[in-house]
């Protein structure tokens, strides 16, 4: 007896139009059955990760039931074959699983829980065909029903060799299957088959569902998924880990001036959330936009300061750098900074002589402090800053504010600007902002 609507079997060498599916590479899938009334999720917060010993894992065809071996999507009764992969291969998957699922309040175990206890359960070995006939090219296997399966088996098959990163993918995704998720188009988060960055973990973001092109979510009802949110929603947190972080500029014990401009680097494997500018204990700006920056506010008096960026996760889980910074008067294009800094508009900015300073050569906006990389349309490409082409001076010397909107422009290294000259003139109407728009230079003038 066999569950009737199999869904989302998909052959490995599928590609997807909004990205490549992962080819040579056995995919997970799901199979629907009828949901179950369950009086309220989650009814366990503990993960059975069942290695398959070489007398194989015994499956019986019934009602989901990890506690009694009784899987509803079996083909009557079944054995996985062992799982024959080495220990430091069992060892690194259960390390992988446990980062994934961290977020949440969610146990992972590979000790068996017992008959007595509620618990999912994650059988890991064998062949597709020993389980049911119609899945040969699946790397794994869950029961699906857009509502948690409580007590559900789901399977991850010894297809990968000694590939812990694509069993842990395998795994965490058969294992939300039975959370209610479904397959999605984010090739960072375990729910999809798209290739991308391993190891996968659940994002915080709304993404269209699908298994090699999009398609409407069946089980949200808003045409979206946020695999992480509703893990989330379901399990609460768990023990999230704080996001990177690094500033950028200004570098601690720099003299800065009004206005100045804080740039931070902050990552997270699921989302940053924001990032706030501190000084001394009061918070002064705030962002949620990627790349980071913070333009300190007026009344910030001359003398020394703490600087203190914090960056926080989609669950408010804190990052903290603190420098010390000196507030001095505005500098001019003639003096004011100190080093390899230039004046920018009033405020000391890493010059050109800095990697990634103002007019340094760059290929991606990466390469540059301020995230910027444009290119003229003589295929010239420099670090830019924001400035005003009606104010003379806004620029250092050896570089022009070109407009670029009205009222807004970037300082461009202007012709005989000696370590500043890009080697010729701008060249032509149009400063092109690396192959995303096009920037219309209507006036350009001469920083003092």
């Amino acid at each position: 007896m066999r569950t009737p609507l199999l869904v989302g079997v998909v052959l490995a060498t599928a590609v997807a139009s909004v990205g490549e599916a992962s080819a040579e590479r056995p995919l997970p899938t799901m199979i629907r059955i009828e949901p179950r009334l369950v009086p309220h999720a989650p009814t366990s917060r503990l993960v059975y990760m069942h290695r398959c010993p070489a007398a194989g894992c015994n499956v019986k065809y019934g009602d989901d039931d990890s506690r009694t071996n009784t899987s509803s999507i079996s083909d009557g009764s079944s054995t996985l074959s062992g799982f024959r992969q080495s220990e430091e291969v069992w060892d690194r998957l259960m390390a992988c699983v446990r980062a994934t699922y961290a977020p949440f309040n969610i146990g992972i175990t590979d000790v068996d829980p017992g008959t007595s206890m509620p618990h999912y359960e994650h059988m890991v070995g064998g062949r597709p065909s020993e389980l049911r006939s119609d899945i040969p090219n699946a790397g794994g296997v869950a029961p699906f029903s857009c509502e948690e399966i409580p007590n559900a088996i789901s399977y991850t098959f010894d297809v990968y060799g000694p590939d812990s990163d694509s069993l842990c993918w395998t795994a965490s995704q058969e294992i939300a299957h039975a959370f209610g998720l479904e397959h999605e188009l984010d090739n960072r988060d375990p729910m999809t088959y798209l290739s991308g960055p391993l190891p996968k973990r659940f994002q915080a973001a709304n993404v269209q569902c699908g298994e090699s092109s999009p398609r409407t979510c069946e089980c949200t009802g808003n045409g979206t998924q946020n695999s992480y949110m509703h893990i989330l929603d379901m399990f609460g947190p768990g023990a999230p880990t704080a996001p990177m972080l690094a500033i950028r500029s200004p570098a601690s014990g720099t003299k800065v001036q009004p206005h100045f401009v804080t740039r931070v680097d902050a990552s997270d494997d699921v989302g940053v959330d924001r990032v706030e500018l501190w000084i001394d204990g009061v918070k002064v700006a705030e962002t949620q936009m990627a790349p980071y920056v913070l333009v300190a506010p007026d009344g910030i008096a001359e003398g020394p300061h703490t600087l203190e960026v914090r960056a926080y996760d989609v669950q408010g889980t804190p990052a903290m750098q603190t420098i010390d910074i000196v507030m001095g008067p505005p500098c001019t294009a003639s003096k004011g900074c100190e080093g390899d800094d230039v004046c920018v508009m009033g405020v000391c900015l890493p010059g050109p002589d800095v990697l990634g300073g103002l007019g340094a050569v760059c290929l991606a906006p990466t390469e540059c402090i301020s995230r910027q990389c444009l290119s003229n349309t003589e295929g010239d490409m420099h670090c830019v800053e924001p400035c005003d082409p009606a104010t003379s001076g806004s620029c250092p010397s050896s570089f022009s504010c070109l407009e670029t909107t009205p009222g807004a422009g970037v300082c461009w290294p202007s012709e005989g600007g000696g370590c500043c000259d890009a080697g010729r003139a701008p060249g032509g109407p149009a400063l092109l902002a690396l192959g995303v728009l096009a920037i219309v230079i209507r006036r350009r003038r001469r920083g003092a």
